[in-house]
């Protein structure tokens, strides 16, 4: 069974333009998927990087001040889509596969989401991506540096807004 949303597809259409997006690194076009009031959760979220986020605009503004972190998604192995009783709402498991641009070594980093799309957009992306994972595939310096260029960009974009 697919999502009944006409938009911008059904969930599982939506679904598989985001994966477009991250394998582009196009994550002002994946904030663009949201709908205007759309929630991106991160339950796993490490200190430094938020956990909620309600709103496309906040959305937009969080994901393209990790545009330049340096992982570069090749391609997405072992998914598994399971649809659920509500048929705008899949779950999603499934491994990235890349590598880290600063020496080019190799990663994989799993994924669990929860999606939810009303009228083509997302209304729930729900993330459970592991912070081990990217400690093991940045270091810990290297998300470190992540977490804190994330927290520059949004300070300096709230001063922008002023």
């Amino acid at each position: 069974m697919t999502g009944t949303s006409t938009v911008g597809g059904g969930v599982r259409d939506v679904f598989a333009t985001a994966q477009e997006c991250f394998l582009r690194k196009d994550l002002e076009g994946f904030a663009e998927l949201f709908a205007e009031d759309g929630v991106h959760e991160l339950p796993f979220a490490p200190p430094g990087v938020p956990g909620y986020l309600k709103g496309r605009e906040r959305i937009k503004q969080y994901l393209t001040s990790i545009e330049d972190a340096p992982l570069e998604i090749r391609e997405f192995v072992d998914l598994t889509v399971h649809d659920t009783a509500d048929p705008d709402v899949i779950l999603a498991e499934y491994t990235a596969r890349g590598i880290v641009t600063r020496g080019k070594q190799p990663y994989e980093m799993r994924y669990v989401q929860l999606l939810r799309v009303e009228n083509g957009r997302i209304a729930v992306w729900r993330d459970y991506w592991s912070p081990l994972d990217g400690m093991r595939a940045l270091g810990v310096l290297g998300m470190i540096s992540t977490v804190i260029r994330s927290r520059l960009h949004r300070a300096q974009s709230r001063r922008q807004k002023r």
